[in-house]
């Protein structure tokens, strides 16, 4: 099995399992339509479809009735990012180089403009909003303080919308990149938050649970020559870790 995956089941079986509890956020007798939420990984840059294609594989052949939404990639030329090619339900809400808090008041870059979360909640009406955002923010010089009040309002913009919702919220994988230690340091420390983040959600009687993204890249592993987004295995890791917070079991693609 590709050490990609193996860190995704082990994230589940040990750390991941502690937050949510074991509760399934999906079931496969109700149509769940998700929202990915993100920057140039979530919409695939590298490989086409990124984490979205093999997740909505998993999920299809698992027997779920799942439905990606989101404006990007939508079959409309203007949202089009170029890296769905092949993909039969494209739909997300992943913008290259965006931080956490575009995806919160809205705005543009790369050509391709994100609305508001709370306009893009009842746009989309997504049952399950899959967030992983921060490295943009990492790269810029954003303090994890400041990336955590900025999620938080995320998160309550995305509530608020509706609070029967359900979110996934993720670490950020690794830098590598020679000469980018520091970087990596501003992703260790931000990571550290993020569990504290869902707690905190969870004390508010919100539903939300963490996925340990970072745990699918042990030692740099999976990423692309730039060291900062995921390759092919990478991308199928991040699924298979997806797929089993999402649904509450230990995915073995073998």
């Amino acid at each position: 099995m590709n050490r990609s995956y193996v860190g995704a089941i082990v994230c589940l079986n040990l750390l991941c399992a502690g937050v949510f509890a074991g509760e399934a956020l999906i079931t496969k007798d109700r149509p769940v339509k998700i929202m990915p939420v993100g920057d140039s990984i979530t919409e695939g840059k590298y490989t086409q479809g990124g984490y979205r294609q093999p997740l909505l594989q998993l999920l299809k052949s698992g027997g779920y009735e799942v439905t990606f939404v989101g404006k990007e990639d939508n079959g409309e030329a203007a949202n089009e990012t170029g890296f769905s090619k092949g993909m039969t339900n494209a739909n997300h809400e992943g913008y290259g180089s965006a931080r956490i808090v575009m995806l919160l008041n809205g705005g543009t870059v790369e050509g391709h403009t994100a609305l508001p979360i709370k306009t893009t909640m009842e746009n989309n009406k997504p049952d399950v909003v899959l967030v992983m955002l921060g490295t943009n923010d990492v790269m810029g010089g954003v303090p994890a303080k400041t990336m955590q009040e900025t999620m938080e309002k995320l998160l309550d913009g995305i509530f608020a919308a509706n609070k029967d919702a359900a979110v996934v919220l993720a670490s950020i994988p690794p830098i590598t990149r020679p000469g980018l230690e520091a970087k990596n340091k501003a992703v260790d420390e931000y990571n550290r938050l993020v569990p504290k983040i869902v707690e905190k959600e969870q004390g508010k009687g919100r539903k939300i649970a963490f996925a340990d993204m970072h745990s699918v890249f042990p030692n740099g592993e999976g990423l692309t020559g730039d060291k900062v987004h995921p390759n092919a295995e990478g991308y199928k890791g991040m699924a298979a870790l997806w797929y089993s917070v999402l649904t509450a079991t230990a995915n073995n693609p073998d």
